[in-house]
């Protein structure tokens, strides 16, 4: 019975630990209202096809329901624009996705009409793969004094998941 109740503790402390830090909670509604307008900073990439290259993002978030928002985020290196998809839960935690293009400036999609190879597709690396969608941010907090977001981000979903992902740090206008 001990054994159990010991496994039983370990489960719970370790499925809440980002709870733990800061007992405090936020509106989250609030927050995200909070988001609305322009952010700018730099995506900071580690992974090793890219380690040390730097991306300028502008990220404009447009609206909010309730602990959700919307938005769209654009680089100066390119083209390709992304609409942004993202949440605040009530302890502050800051996830958003790129989940579709709002402009397609062809990086990714002008390689993969033309790519006729499967195997080590040049689509699927480096920096090309960059613009393709499903670029996840996640790990920041959100501050409001000032407004500062600083976070990872990483490519969400089944394609070389480990070739795109770094540090990002943002701030509002």
């Amino acid at each position: 019975m001990k054994i159990s109740s010991f496994f039983v503790f370990i489960i719970l402390a370790s499925s809440t630990y980002r709870c733990a830090e800061d007992e405090l909670t936020i509106d989250c509604a609030k927050a995200t209202s909070d988001m609305i307008g322009t952010w700018r900073g730099n995506l900071n990439y580690t992974n090793f096809q890219a380690n040390g290259a730097l991306h300028n993002i502008t990220l404009s978030i447009i609206s909010s329901n309730g602990c959700k928002f919307q938005g769209i985020s654009a680089f100066e290196e390119s083209g390709t624009s992304f609409v942004v998809s993202g949440t605040i839960d009530k302890y502050g935690w800051v996830e958003f996705m790129e989940t579709s293009y709002e402009i397609d400036g062809g990086e990714y999609t002008k390689c993969t009409s033309e790519s006729t190879s499967s195997w080590n597709n040049p689509c699927n690396q480096w920096p090309t793969v960059r613009w393709r969608p499903g670029v996840k941010y996640h790990e920041a907090r959100f501050r409001s004094d000032p407004f500062v977001l600083q976070g990872e981000f990483f490519s969400a979903g089944g394609w070389r998941s480990g070739s795109v992902n770094g540090n990002y740090q943002i701030a509002k206008d």
